[in-house]
Parts: structure tokens; sequence; C-alpha cells
């Protein structure tokens, strides 16, 4: 049965009379008559008693018109919530996040966000760049590093320069190479640098996971490596030599993108979250 089949139930058992249930829901008496011989037939027993002066439920009809009147009740109060709550930013967030900028952004973005929408249910997964890009169909939102995501909508947040950073007063000749996790085009950046700069072949000596590793490790003073700004401006560079990189007089950068279906920014959760990285990086 429809919602409106059980609507007529409860306006018939209230009305008491086929013509005033009929003037309730502005329709015809021989469309109310015809409505209420189908719901019977469909239920397979009398509803109710036509008289003269007015309509009487029988025993099985007291039951069914029971059962209408939860229903109708139960839907009018959902309706009810949904209007109420329409505007209300609610519901899960998935966020697929490159690893640098997980440790680097996120936990400022979702204090800000969760203090604003304390009703959104945050799923956060990091990873590496190109992991995150295999698996972008399960989320609203991917924040990554590099390449934009083809079919997808693209937002530039923000580019970073990068440094060679080595301990201060030490020979750059003698300090270990520090290599981290990346792609290959940014290694082979990497190692254009380095054989220019010190005309000699490109060898790390340690290699780590996470470019915040390397950050760990010069400021105990072990090796050089190259950062890019997003994690150079959390240090006291004074304390370090510095050097600009550069591949053929121009600079080596990296470009931080949110991508996402753009349907998907129709839902308040993303459309909300979208709007506060455009606050914090326009």
């Amino acid at each position: 049965m429809r919602f409106d089949d059980y609507e007529l139930l409860v306006t018939l058992d209230k009305e008491k009379t086929l013509r005033q249930a009929a003037e309730a829901l502005y329709i015809s008496q021989p469309a109310v008559s015809q409505r209420l011989k189908t719901i019977e037939n469909y239920w397979g027993v009398q509803i109710f008693i036509r008289t003269k002066k007015e309509l009487i439920k029988t025993s099985a009809g007291e039951k069914i018109i029971e059962h209408a009147k939860q229903i109708v009740e139960t839907e009018l109060l959902l309706k009810e919530n949904i209007h109420i709550n329409k505007h209300k930013v609610e519901g899960k967030l998935k966020i697929g996040v490159a690893s640098l900028l997980g440790y680097m952004i996120m936990p400022t973005l979702l204090e800000k966000f969760l203090k604003r929408y304390p009703n959104v249910d945050i799923q956060l997964e990091i990873g590496s760049s190109s992991k995150i890009i295999d698996n972008v169909d399960r989320y609203h939102l991917a924040i990554i590093r590099g390449n934009k995501i083809l079919n997808l909508e693209n937002r530039l947040l923000f580019t970073d320069e990068h440094y060679l950073v080595a301990p201060k007063n030490k020979s750059l000749e003698n300090e270990p190479l520090i290599e981290f996790q990346a792609d290959p085009w940014y290694i082979n950046q990497l190692k254009q640098f380095f054989e220019k700069s010190f005309n000699k072949p490109y060898k790390p000596q340690l290699y780590v996971d996470q470019v915040t590793t390397c950050r760990e490790l010069l400021l105990k003073g072990v090796g050089m490596t190259v950062l890019p700004t997003i994690i150079t401006k959390t240090m006291d560079l004074s304390k370090f030599h510095t050097e600009k990189v550069e591949i053929d007089h121009v600079p080596l950068t990296r470009s931080t993108y949110v991508a996402y279906d753009h349907q998907m920014a129709e839902l308040p959760q993303v459309e909300k979250f979208l709007k506060l990285l455009d606050e914090e990086y326009k």
C-alpha cells in the first residue's frame, strides 16, 4: 500500500463519512469509495461497515487503522525532522590525505571544522599520494601533492618551493644524504640537483618513509636533505644551512590539491569543508 492509502484510512476514521473524507482530501466521493474498496481487497477484509449515518470500523478494521495511524504519524514526524534539520551540517565526511599533509595541516583544519560542525563524523585515511589517488572513490575529498587527479575537480591549495637543509658549520661534502619516499619524477629532480651541485653521483645513505622523519633527523644534527616549505617553516632555519633547490634555474616546486567529484560538493559537510579550505588557503 502507498502512504496516501494509509492517509485515506486515517481520514475516513476521523471524518466518519465518505463525503467528509473526500472534502478533507480534496478528491471526489466516488474516488474515495473506489480507493476504499481497493484497500479492503488488498487486506481481504471489510474495514468499515457503511451505514447511512456514518462509517463503523470492523474488528479487523480497528487493527488496520491503528497500523495506518502509526505509519502516517511516523512519516509525518520524519518529514518534520528532515525539514528542521535540512540546513544542519551532519553525516560522515571521508577524507583521503597524503601523509605529509595528514601530519602538517589536518590537525589544525579538523580542529576548526569540528568546532563549527560537531555533528559531522570524520573518517580520515592517510597514505602516499599515489595510494590516495588509487583509492579516490572511497573518499568525499582527496588532498594530495603533485599532479591533479583526472576526471575530478581539482582546487590548488598552495605550492611549495624546496630547500636543501643541512646542519650549520658542517661540510656538506661529508654529510650523509637522506632520501624520503616520493614518486620517481620527484626523486629524479633531486638527483639532477645533487649531481650538479656536488659534482658526484646521487647516493643517499639514509632512506626514510616520511619527510617528517627527515626533519627530525636534521633537528638531531644528522645528515642533509631537501625539504618543502611546508616543513621548513616549522623549523628555526637560523640553525641550518639552507639553499633553494633549482633545476636549470627553475625552482623545484610541489603543488597541493584538493580533489573531488563535483556532485560531492552538494553534500553540506563537503561544501563546508571546501569553504574552510578556501578560508585557509586563499
